[in-house]
């Protein structure tokens, strides 16, 4: 069954783009921020545009797990890892950080899935919680550090857009999107974005059409 919604207002942002997002942010705070973190930001304030939503999905394969590593690098020379480095190392911490730095008390949940499964779960809130209109997507990830084996190189990068089950523009198909074992999480977001920004009828692997 496909699924029928739409995406609107969808900002993506690279590596080394110009952040404005961030500005309303104070600089001490915003300089103690991942690259990771920022990118996320950007993309999410500039979707919302300042309107409200009623709920958040943040989703990332990997997360900051750059983070991670610096905590195991520490444990390996017998250092104490950093109270801070640990509480932001956590898969929901760039969810948490956003709420507090933003002042934003919308329900989020942080999930390590692809876009379009970040997608599923808004449409799944939507569907369940009739008075909801409106939900905001983000989706963010880095490659791994180097020391991990099989890494996959990519960019870093962010997209966010606002979902809404009104006047539907796409459809995905839920049961193409498990069966693509081979496309990781970041390949279907950039596949996503290639698709959006085309006049292409479908995205690549088909998973995706417009209406």
């Amino acid at each position: 069954m496909n699924l029928e919604l739409q995406v609107q207002q969808l900002y993506s942002t690279v590596q080394d783009a110009d952040l404005q997002a961030l500005q309303a942010i104070p600089a001490m705070q915003r300089r103690r921020l991942s690259a990771l973190a920022k990118l996320a930001f950007n993309s999410a304030i500039q979707a919302l545009e300042g309107q409200q939503v009623d709920y958040m999905v943040w989703a990332s394969h990997f997360g900051d797990e750059q983070k991670t590593l610096n905590i195991l690098q520490d444990i390996l020379q017998e250092q104490t890892p950093s109270p801070t480095q640990f509480s932001t190392s956590v898969h929901n911490a760039i969810a948490g950080l956003y709420s507090i730095l933003y002042q934003d008390a919308t329900p989020s949940t942080s999930l390590s899935c692809s876009w379009s499964e970040a997608v599923v779960e808004a449409y799944a809130f939507l569907k369940t919680h009739p008075i909801a209109q409106r939900v905001l997507v983000v989706y963010y990830d880095a490659p791994l550090p180097e020391v991990y084996e099989g890494v996959t190189h990519f960019e870093a990068f962010s997209i966010a857009a606002i979902v809404t089950l009104t006047e539907p523009n796409l459809r995905l198909n839920p049961v193409m999107q498990s069966g693509l074992g081979k496309q990781t999480p970041e390949q279907d977001a950039l596949e996503f974005l290639q698709f959006w920004q085309s006049n292409q009828p479908q995205s690549a692997s088909g998973k995706w059409q417009r209406c």
